[in-house]
């Protein structure tokens, strides 16, 4: 008698060739294969579509200045980095001190060929309001060809 097999009988071990009994391991079928493929393939295609797509809204519009000229009338500046083939037009709006809106104006701004991403478009305008504002400032911008606007 050897060591290994005194020490397998002993110690309930086996022998370096046995294998253990594993159960076999299940594969998906061709079609829940194919299926779960095409649905990878749909999602990495929707994912690729809205990271892919134009902005929808102008980026980087903000307020520079207000100027409560009197209760009729209050004087905004906004800066706008313009789009190179599409208008955009900002709506701008003046406000009490509750913020309700006392006034309101749309602000076109025209397509720039020669625009230079870096650098927003100073626009000024005059708000006709109903009360003395609070305050002036842009509250959204949006291309002026979007159907949804």
């Amino acid at each position: 008698m050897t060591v290994a097999s005194d020490l397998s009988s002993r110690y309930g071990g086996r022998t370096p060739r046995e294998r253990p009994d594993r159960p076999e391991r299940r594969r998906m079928s061709r079609p829940a294969l194919l299926g779960t493929v095409v649905a990878l393939a749909a999602a990495v295609g929707v994912a690729a579509w809205y990271g892919l797509a134009p902005n929808p809204t102008p980026d980087g519009t903000a307020t520079v200045s207000y100027d409560v000229v009197d209760s009729t009338l209050t004087r905004t500046t906004i800066a706008v980095y313009p789009d190179e083939s599409r208008d955009i037009v900002c709506a701008v709006r003046a406000v009490n001190d509750q913020e309700a809106t006392v006034g309101f104006t749309e602000v076109d701004i025209p397509a720039d060929p020669a625009a230079d991403a870096s650098t927003p478009v100073i626009v000024s305008t005059d708000i006709s309001t109903t009360q003395r504002a609070a305050s002036g400032h842009f509250e959204s911008c949006w291309y002026a060809d979007d159907p949804r606007f």
